[in-house]
Formats: C-alpha cells, structure tokens, sequence
C-alpha cells in the first residue's frame, strides 16, 4: 500500500473515531455513582446450581461460565428524575436491581422497544445496545453487579440508533 494510501486510511479512521465519541450519549442526571466492590477472579468461571423445588419436576438451575479471568464490579447508581444512562453496551453480563426506594425506569432496546421496571424488580443486561431512563417523579436507585473481562471497563458508550430521535431519546 502506498503511503499516501496508508496516510489517508488512517486519517479517515481516527476521523470515524473521533465522530463515534462526539456521537455517543452521555449519562445524565446521575447525582450518585458508587463502585461498591471490585475484584477479580483469575480462571475461567464454571458455575453451576440446581435447587430441587417442591411441587415441581425440574427445580431451579443457574450457570454463570467465563473464558478467561473476569472482573466482578458492585455498583450504586442514583439518577434524577429525567436522568437517562445514555445508550451503551457492556463486554459481559449485568444483574441489576431497582431498590425498595426507586422510582420506575424505562429501559429501550436497540429498536426503542420500551419496558418498564418497578422498585423491586431486576433484569440482567449485556452486549446489546439499550438506555434506561427516569421517566418518573423520584429518584431511580440501582444495584448493578457486573460481570466482564479482567482489564476491560464496564460500559462503551455508543451512538443513539435512528429510532431515538422520535422519542427524544438522544
């Protein structure tokens, strides 16, 4: 490759760099964010429950697998009413709670398909693009446990996806 050829690919990458952040949604509204816990566990995790229930035939299983050391983050998140996550994703798996004291959140997914979570509810979230928002009058309360590669962060914030626009969801 020549190198002007060289020159102007890398100058059209960093160009589609700099416009993917400057496209990214910020978080707003969060007026509390605490990392609670943070550790590591340096092997891959192969974790595996079965409970038998009474009154049923299959029980409760759980699995949780890793391929590689994996970093688990304990995190509290507070948002305003009208506070929005930002569209983002996240390199591994999420447990998230909304605490006794929350008020609902409304979280979208890449086609801007709303659901809607209650104080008490929890949900799990991963590599998929999405952003939660506080649509209600108090404070959304959060507990997240994150599940994601040792030495990567917990989030990449991304671009809205066209659908957002409509809803004002940028």
């Amino acid at each position: 490759m020549k190198k002007e050829t060289k020159i102007l690919c890398g100058g059209a990458l960093a160009a589609s760099i700099v416009a993917g952040l400057a496209m990214a949604t910020p978080t707003i509204g969060a007026w509390y964010n605490v990392i609670l816990s943070t550790g590591t566990v340096n092997q891959d995790i192969h974790a595996h429950a079965h409970v038998a229930l009474a009154g049923t035939e299959d029980g409760f299983s759980a699995q949780l697998e890793t391929e590689g050391a994996a970093n688990v983050i304990q995190q509290e998140v507070k948002f305003s009413p009208g506070g929005t996550t930002g569209w983002h994703t996240h390199p591994g798996i999420l447990l998230l709670s909304l605490a006794a004291d929350s008020g609902p959140v409304d979280w979208y997914d890449a086609a801007c398909v709303k659901r809607v979570y209650n104080a008490g509810d929890s949900w799990t979230e991963g590599t998929k693009l999405h952003d939660v928002v506080n649509s209600s009058s108090i404070d959304a309360h959060f507990l997240v446990t994150y599940v994601v590669a040792k030495g990567i962060g917990k989030r990449t914030d991304q671009p809205a996806p066209a659908c957002a626009a409509a809803l004002g969801l940028l």
